[in-house]
């Protein structure tokens, strides 16, 4: 549909190649089961897809990240579309930022897609589920003509367009393919809103005002769990230590038969548990 006139022929970066093939074997899953057995397919869309209803009423939070996966089996013209513009923007991005700060950032737009609808919902705005990369493709889309507005675009690689106009040409398209396939617009506006909140934090928020907010990696979290549970270790082996010199010392004086049950015990447990390992 469009290249870059600087060569819309980047390599397919390693997340978005991804998360095509994740997209699209779920994609032909559906459809198969569409055919073999509907009743499995409409228990998946109920449990994997986002349905307001169950989120606010029976708590199916996940929903809120799951529906990205799935796409509508009718609809082959709406993953094509959303499969065109992951490759075409996420690529770019992903080797703009680098892969950890796109995931976050593809997270994000993913999350508010799920949002949006909910609190439509709440304002009594009620619609059917949602399910799709809508969300996270609004995001990418307003991303790239936010970080190149002025780079040039040919449109069938015939007609010139600049990418903050391609961007919104997408997106009114994308909205339309959504609408014509039942799925509510609602999840790409909340996408693209949510990316807009997180390039405005990063780029102009942040920096400016000073403000940071909270942060959690999963890497950092597990390495602090390691160091906790190495100083828990640290301390439980010096009160061993110090419980094993007390007991050896009360044998020393007054012999083995000066330690009750509980002491022994303890005794042959510390000495497997610390000294034996320590000698192999």
């Amino acid at each position: 549909m469009a290249s870059f006139s600087g060569g819309f022929g980047i390599q397919t970066t390693e997340v978005v190649r991804k998360l095509l093939f994740l997209y699209i074997g779920v994609f032909i899953l559906e459809f198969i089961l569409k055919f073999a057995y509907p009743p499995l397919l409409i228990n998946i869309l109920t449990f994997v897809g986002l349905s307001p209803g169950l989120v606010l009423d029976h708590f199916f939070i996940w929903q809120i990240l799951t529906y990205n996966i799935l796409h509508d089996p009718n609809s082959i013209l709406h993953i094509l579309f959303q499969m065109l513009a992951l490759w075409m923007f996420g690529s770019s991005l992903e080797a703009h930022w680098g892969t950890r700060n796109f995931v976050k950032y593809y997270l994000f737009c993913v999350f508010g897609g799920g949002v949006l609808p909910i609190l439509t919902h709440v304002a009594g705005f009620h619609s059917t589920g949602v399910i799709g990369t809508s969300a996270a493709v609004g995001g990418m889309i307003i991303a790239y003509g936010l970080i190149w507005p002025n780079r040039e675009l040919l449109i069938f690689g015939l007609f010139p367009m600049k990418a903050k106009y391609y961007s919104i040409l997408f997106l009114v398209i994308l909205g339309f393919v959504s609408l014509s396939s039942g799925v509510p617009v609602s999840s790409e506006i909340g996408g693209a809103l949510f990316g807009i909140l997180y390039f405005l934090y990063y780029t102009k928020i942040k920096y400016r005002f000073g403000i940071s907010l909270p942060s959690f990696s999963f890497s950092r979290w597990r390495q602090k769990r390691k160091m906790n549970r190495w100083q828990d270790e640290m301390k439980n082996r010096e009160k061993a230590k110090e419980e094993v010199d007390r007991l050896l010392e009360k044998i020393s004086k007054e012999g083995i038969n000066s330690l009750n049950r509980k002491e022994k015990k303890f005794l042959k447990e510390a000495s497997a548990k610390y000294y034996d390992a320590q000698q192999h």
